[in-house]
This record gives C-alpha cells, structure tokens and sequence, in this order.
C-alpha cells in the first residue's frame, strides 16, 4: 500500500546579509586533565543546546591551545566561544567569550547534571535525537531575575547582552512560533547571584473536542498514529462527543489555565498589534485552543559570575566578583597595563621588521642563485658550440688525404727493414 503524501512547508533561505548577522558559536573544552568523561559529555549537552548554529562535530586534542580555536573563529564566522576547562583541584569554569576583541565572562560552575540524569528523573522523558525537529531552529531565550538593563550596573548589563547574543533575534511579523520548539531558561536568584541554566522542548496538546477527534488530528500530522475504531459507531455525535463526554469537550481538569493559548489552524498564534502602548489581538479564523508543555531536556546547570575581562581571556579585568580595588589601584593597573601594551606592541613591530629582513635576504639569495644558473647555462650553451665547430673540422678532410698519408708512412717502414 502507498503511503500517503505528506506536505512539506519551503522556507525562504536568509541571503548572504542575514547569514553573517546570525550568531555561530563553539563549545569546546581546553585544558589537559581529559579523563573527566562526565564533563566531556557536558560538552556536547551543551552543543545541542546552541544548535543548530554551533559545531556540533567538533574534537579536541589535548595539545590545542586556545589560541588555536581564536585563529580558526574568524575564518569560520563564529562569534561566541564557550570553553569549559577543569583545575587541578576539580573546579569546573566556563568562559564565554565574544569573538574577536570580547569581552570574556567567566562562571564558576558550582554543580551541573548531565541530559541523561534529567531524563532518568522524569516520569515521561522526552527521546529526541541529534538530527530531531527540535534541533533545526535556536531556542527561545527567556531570562528571569535580572534587572532591567537600563537601571542595571555595568556588569550585569554586559551579561544580560551577551546571553541575548548567543541566538538570534526573534522577528515577530517573520518568525513562526510553530518553529519554535525548544526555550533555554536562564533564571537569576536576586539574594544569592546564581544562575541557573535549563533546557525544555516545548509541546502543543488541543484541549478542546472529544479524545475521538484529537486521535483524528493527530493522526493526519502523524502518519503513524492509527486511526480510531469506528466499527461500532452508529452516530457521527458519537465521534464527536463521545460517550463519557461532557457537551463536547473533554475535562480541563488535566491542563492548567495558564498554559492554554490561542493557536491559528496552522499552529501559529493569533497575529497581535500594539495600539497606543495596548496589545489588542486581530480577528483569526480556525482559531484553537492549546496547551503548552515543557519537557526538560538538559543540561542542568548552576553559575556564579566570577569575573570579567577584556579580550578573549588576555586583557585587563573589568569586573571581579570577590576582589573590589580602589580608584588609585585601578589606575596602577591601568597603568601597568599601559605598559604592557606598549612593550607588545613594540615587540611585534620588531617581529614584523625581522621577518621583512629575513624575506629581503631570501629574495636576495634566491636572485644570486637564478644568475649563477643562467651564467652556467650559457657556459653550457658556449661549450657546445665549440665542440660542434671541432666536429665540423674535422670532417672537411677529404677521405683520399687520409688514405694516402698512411700509405706513405708504411712505405717508410718497409725501407727501413
């Protein structure tokens, strides 16, 4: 039996433009102490939660250096580094930093848990894949605790850009909600300053009509689903209320209120308009009622700012979490820094004259050695010459000349005897 056609939705691909502005990032683990596999298997957590804009493939040795991550970023477009390194003495860090002047924004990771020990903890896991629907777009990007970036302190406020920063920005006339399938949550606690990190898929249920007629829906979206049992009905009213029914419509005791919106027939929400600073929703047909679900995939992850410095990790540092300096140390150390700079750049002003030394002397060379092999190719060239002009010489001589001087020199010898 043929299997029935399934309708795919085209998508307009983003030009060249929008490519560029879309946010790519690397999760990557440094450091040599690689025999932590739980924080190896934090790491790719971590990568499935930034896809699909990240490298998901990408392996480490233990001899890279960071510097050869930062190399390779420009080349590949990526915009965000987010490394996780270890101590000797087990501490765990992550470090976010912005390609390619920063800032870098350094955690501590007081306690984590992997996505396999999320799952073990719920009742009903969700199992999707690397290659799931839930991977093809970002993550909505919902942040809680924070204050509000125009009264928040520097630091904060350069944490709260670049969380936003990690993921794209959302077009609300563009974007399809119905392709939006996953929220990272990153919540804030205002009395002690961690952050706490989750990771949820989101699922859509009708809470409207009998469970005849979802069965029904679901089954025209999935082509696995079975169709329900109509041998036995003698009425289309008992299709659609069903005979524990109550006026065509299941009990709302299962779903809470809260999570019931609006959804269009296609699985986007009711278009909104903002008039006058008020949100008035528009007039849409084949308008349902869904439930919205979340389902946690992970990881788990608990964060305590630690600091915040310039560059990707080799700069100054602007902001620390337990060491506070005064303004005459600051300005020491913007001072000492000063100083540093000057010495590096000094020094790679000598690198660059050394190198355009060393060139001019191998250019140099190189053009010493062409001349003395064009002045022995034409030492060969003038050998040859002579060597065909004794050739030619000797062939003038006529063949009878030759014959007639032995002939006399035998002679000679005979008379002598």
């Amino acid at each position: 039996m043929a299997k029935r056609r399934q309708k795919t939705r085209t998508h307009v691909k983003p030009n060249e433009d929008e490519q560029k502005k879309i946010p790519r990032s690397m999760v990557l683990r440094i450091g040599s102490n690689m025999k932590n596999h739980s924080l190896t298997q934090l790491v790719r957590d971590m990568r499935n939660v930034m896809q699909p804009h990240t490298a998901i493939k990408l392996r480490e040795r233990k001899s890279n250096k960071l510097r050869d991550f930062v190399v390779m970023a420009g080349p590949l477009n990526v915009s965000h580094l987010m490394i996780f390194s270890q101590s000797e003495a087990g501490t765990t860090q992550l470090r976010i930093g912005r390609m390619s002047r920063g800032p870098t924004i350094t955690f501590k990771v007081e306690n984590y848990s992997l996505a396999k020990d999320v799952n073990r903890i719920l009742k009903t896991p969700k199992s999707i894949t690397k290659e799931s629907e839930e991977y093809l777009n970002p993550p909505l990007l919902v942040l809680n605790g924070f204050t509000n970036p125009a009264k928040a302190e520097p630091h904060e406020k350069l944490l709260i850009t670049t969380f936003q920063n990690l993921f794209p920005a959302i077009q609300p006339q563009s974007t399809r909600v119905s392709s939006v399938r996953r929220v990272l949550m990153i919540n804030k606690d205002a009395e002690t300053g961690l952050i706490d990190l989750r990771h949820y898929a989101i699922d859509t249920k009708a809470v409207e009509g009998s469970k005849t007629v979802k069965k029904l829906i679901n089954a025209k979206s999935n082509l696995r689903k079975k169709l329900p049992n109509l041998s036995k009905t003698t009425d289309v009213a008992d299709l659609l209320l069903g005979p524990y029914a109550n006026g065509g419509f299941t009990s709302d005791s299962e779903v809470e209120e809260d999570s019931i919106v609006d959804l269009a027939e296609d699985g986007d929400l009711a278009p909104v308009k903002n008039v006058d600073g008020e949100i008035q929703t528009e007039d849409v047909s084949n308008v349902r009622k869904k439930a919205i679900k979340l389902t946690e995939l992970g990881p788990r992850l608990r964060l305590n700012l630690t600091k915040i410095e310039e560059g990707v990790s080799s700069g100054k540092v602007l902001y620390h979490h337990d060491i506070k300096k005064s303004k005459k140390e600051v300005a020491a150390l913007e001072a000492k820094h000063a100083e540093r700079q000057k010495v590096k750049d000094q020094r790679k002003q000598e690198q660059a004259a050394n190198i355009a030394e060393k060139k001019a002397k191998k250019d140099a060379k190189k053009e010493r050695r062409k001349q003395r092999e064009d002045e022995r190719k034409n030492a060969d060239e003038g050998s040859d010459e002579e060597g065909d002009n004794e050739s030619d010489n000797e062939s003038d001589i006529p063949e009878d000349l030759d014959s007639d001087l032995y002939s006399d020199v035998d002679d000679m010898n005979v008379d002598s005897e």
